[in-house]
């Protein structure tokens, strides 16, 4: 007589815990009955700064992770690299490995241990487990959140000329520290002198201690916000970190408004927890919502229009945070997004003016004559005609001809003119056939094919053309 299996409904037991360390590793560490535990979960910011400074800072430290880096990333006390290419290729990184640690703070002692929890589990890359850090002392809680500032603190901290890029982590809902840039000089931007003065010196009064008082005062969340616009390859991106080194200021670029995971409480959160004294950049800000406040094709994120203007209004607390919004094309923008008391002030970057391509020939040839730079710029308009240049076009024109003397630039604008403006206007001819004419454009290609028209007919105009192109206006909005 045959006997059929018996099937068994098995129930998995769940898996739980109460203490942070198993009783036997506490009983191997050299503390007292009754010790202060502190667990960081591995994917928060904490754990990250904690990690970072065990492996410095901890005796006798031999275990280790490894992982791929950039060569500047051994060069943790700011200082240059003698060798640049060896500062800019791969190499292998060391990260805190699994063990146990110890070092000190403030005279007490504290263990860290870095261990692994439960069974291995499948993870969208591959098998994992998951880690944790827990710190262990003596000491009272105090201690511990006193040590857990200080790293904050020193993370936050622009220090020397170096300032810090952090990028806003989705899933982890933490600032992450890209990297640590080089400060440039806001007088080595080349935008005009009216402009540059004017970003300066609202930013320097909106620091003031007296503005905030004021604020508070009247109840207004101390904020400030710019929109800057205008052409493309103008100097928005290097205004910002310029002004982040003279400021002593992080940049905080916040570039996930259309991830998939992204939320109105997730954006919330990463206003709130920005980090001190930073500059909170939101990128080609039109990308995001059209005109109608819908959401552009293909976005896929949670993020509402008006969990937009909350987060750029400070609901929700503001301390002192400078927004900036940038794009290249303001018109597109919904105008509740950029009304007074939202955007402060209103900056406007045009192609480059007569001011700014005499001095980035300056910049270029510092020991040429002003009047190399003034012959350059007169060669320059009158090769342009009713045409205008970015001022990232004419970067690229010294770099080719970075091996050629200054009177060389000055005299072979036309040749180099010629290339550019054949690269302007194949890249015309591809967008249209391309059909990806955005509102707005059509008009500037007629009025454009008008100069074109006129430039034929009236070949003469050149030498009027020597004037500035464009003028940079700056637009100053107050808030009520």
């Amino acid at each position: 007589m045959s006997s059929s299996p018996i099937l068994v409904d098995r129930v998995p037991e769940l898996l739980t815990r109460t203490e942070p360390l198993s009783p036997s590793l506490l009983a191997s560490l050299a503390v007292g009955p009754d010790p202060t535990i502190v667990e960081l979960p591995a994917g928060t910011e904490l754990h990250s700064l904690v990690a970072s400074h065990v492996m410095k800072h901890a005796s006798a430290a031999r275990s280790f992770g490894m992982r791929v880096g950039s060569g500047n990333s051994r060069c943790c006390d700011g200082s240059d690299s003698e060798d640049d290419d060896d500062a800019q290729s791969r190499v292998a990184t060391k990260v805190l490995g699994l063990g146990t640690f110890e070092f000190t703070f403030e005279s007490a002692k504290i263990f860290a241990v870095h261990h692994t929890l439960g069974e291995v589990v499948g993870t969208n890359c591959s098998a994992s487990l998951m880690r944790t850090l827990v710190l262990v002392s003596d000491a009272d809680i105090s201690a511990l959140v006193r040590f857990c500032d200080h790293l904050i603190a020193s993370a936050d901290a622009c220090t020397g000329n170096v300032f810090n890029i952090f990028r806003w982590h989705v899933q982890h809902q933490y600032w992450h520290k890209a990297e640590t840039a080089q400060a440039r000089p806001v007088e080595s931007v080349v935008l005009p002198a009216e402009l540059k003065s004017k970003l300066v010196d609202d930013i320097a009064d909106f620091a003031a201690p007296a503005t905030k008082q004021w604020y508070v005062q009247h109840g207004i969340p101390y904020k400030r916000s710019y929109l800057l616009h205008g052409s493309p390859g103008a100097g928005k991106t290097s205004i910002i970190q310029a002004l982040a080194g003279r400021f002593k200021r992080n940049v905080c670029y916040f570039s996930s408004l259309s991830h998939p995971e992204m939320t109105d409480d997730g954006l919330k959160s990463a206003v709130q927890r920005v980090p001190a004294k930073s500059i909170l950049v939101f990128e080609d800000i039109d990308a995001v919502f059209t005109g109608g406040r819908g959401k552009k094709d293909g976005d896929k994120s949670a993020v509402t229009f008006s969990g937009l203007l909350n987060a750029l209004d400070g609901v929700g607390g503001s301390s002192g945070q400078l927004f900036v919004l940038t794009t290249n094309h303001r018109e597109r923008l919904d105008p509740a997004l950029i009304r007074n008391g939202r955007v402060d002030m209103h900056v406007h970057f045009s192609d480059a003016t007569s001011e700014q391509m005499r001095m980035l020939f300056a910049q270029f040839y510092p020991k040429a004559e002003p009047a190399l730079a003034a012959a350059f710029e007169e060669a320059l308009t009158a090769e342009l005609g009713e045409r205008t240049v970015s001022m990232a076009q004419l970067q690229a024109y010294f770099i080719q001809m970075r091996k050629r003397p200054a009177e060389a630039a000055a005299a072979e604008v036309k040749k180099v003119m010629e290339e550019v403006v054949t690269r302007m206007i194949r890249e015309d001819e591809g967008a249209a056939s391309d059909g990806k004419t955005q509102p707005g454009e059509e008009a500037a290609a007629e009025e454009e094919a008008a100069v074109a028209g006129e430039e034929k007919k009236e070949p003469q105009k050149a030498a009027a053309a020597a004037q500035p192109s464009k003028e940079v206006h700056v637009h100053v909005h107050v808030g009520s």
